[in-house]
């Protein structure tokens, strides 16, 4: 797996993702974008596994669909800040 991520790794028949930016929106160009997670948008997924595997040294794309599958539990169903994801992740794989 090379240092970027791309959609083919995430769980596209399990999780559905829009894949489609709104008109001016980068990758991460909107403030609230730094700060919140849409889980529903394929790009801010990828960004957030992504940090993710760079913050715990992970490498393989068993560590993405861990990753994914925590983000996307019944408990997390209702968050979206950022810092609470990350902490909440990291306890679910225990890290």
């Amino acid at each position: 797996m090379g240092d970027r991520l791309s959609k083919r790794f995430l769980q596209q028949d399990t999780y559905r993702y829009v894949w489609s930016r709104e008109k001016g929106d980068g990758d991460y160009a909107r403030r609230q974008d730094l700060a919140t997670i849409d889980k529903r948008e394929g790009y801010e997924v990828l960004y957030f596994v992504e940090f993710f595997m760079k913050r715990h040294d992970l490498k393989t794309s068993w560590d993405v669909r861990r990753i994914e599958d925590a983000l996307h539990s019944k408990s997390l169903e209702a968050v979206t800040l950022r810092q609470i994801l990350l902490v909440e992740v990291e306890s679910m794989l225990g890290l």
